[in-house]
């Protein structure tokens, strides 16, 4: 069984270690916070003392961290970062949403070292990420890919190979996009039916059984819910889903396709 490093136990990343413990994977873990990597002890995993140190004592290393930046610097730093304690063989699997410029600038570095790179985005709730039912959005090379099933098997339900790597961050890109666009003006649509004067309740009941129905709709409390987890406060919903509008906008141009829609909508959300 091959031996797993795993760095980012927050609220996506946390229970995704759990069930590869759980699972039997001999696993060493690294985070910011000492509770969660405490947690992960207790159910037979190793803390590490650096992403370098993690990356020596693994052969696939997963990531869930926030943005491209931590991203980068977890990996590419000359002293401490993953890449310098990688050996040749390993795997790393991008987890965390970041751009296709990232995941390349990664797979250029790890290629000098005879390091494999895939990417793995994930979509599903944190409820879905303790069930272990998440869906697995994958870019890489095929044998690169069937090395991570055994892993992708336990933390999800739901495998999509999407292509060449980067292009798990493109599906899930993509699909963020139509989720959130969605959310945007679900939320518009009700501010604007109780400027009306009509309760906000019973026009989402009226939607809901009609053509304005949308999973985003169906789910607008428990996506406040992850905003209040994100910001630590009481969420701005203006702005909600920035981060991946931008990848999406971002994707549109390197693609060379007009995403007008894409463009507006992030425009509405800087503040």
């Amino acid at each position: 069984m091959e031996r797993i490093g795993f760095v980012g136990l927050g609220n996506m990343g946390k229970p995704m270690a759990e069930n590869l413990a759980r699972a039997g994977f001999p696993l060493t873990v690294l985070d910011l916070d000492p509770k969660p990597v405490a947690d992960l002890v207790a159910l037979g995993a190793t803390a590490a003392a650096s992403p370098r140190a993690l990356a020596e004592a693994s052969d696939i290393i997963c990531s869930v961290v926030m943005n491209d930046r931590q991203t980068l610097d977890l990996y590419l730093d000359p002293e401490t970062g993953i890449l310098a304690g990688a050996r040749p063989g390993s795997l790393i699997i991008i987890h965390s949403t970041v751009s296709l410029e990232t995941c390349q600038i990664l797979a250029e570095a790890a290629k000098a070292k005879g390091v494999h790179v895939i990417d793995a985005a994930v979509s599903g709730a944190v409820s879905a990420s303790k069930a272990g039912t998440l869906t697995m959005i994958v870019g890489g090379d095929e044998r690169d890919v069937d090395r991570a099933r055994p892993l992708f098997e336990v933390v999800g339900d739901k495998i999509f190979h999407m292509g060449g790597l980067g292009m798990g961050q493109a599906g899930k890109i993509c699909n963020n996009l139509m989720c959130l666009v969605n959310v945007h003006v679900a939320l518009e649509g009700l501010r604007l039916a109780e400027a009306a004067g009509i309760d906000k309740e019973t026009m989402v009941q009226l939607a809901s059984v009609s053509s304005g129905q949308s999973w985003a709709l169906q789910n607008l409390g428990q996506l406040e819910d992850l905003a209040r987890s994100h910001m630590g406060r009481e969420p701005d919903m203006s702005i909600f889903g920035r981060k991946d509008i931008s990848l999406a906008s971002k994707l549109g141009k390197a693609v060379e396709s007009a995403v007008p829609i894409t463009d507006f909508v992030f425009d509405r959300t800087k503040k």
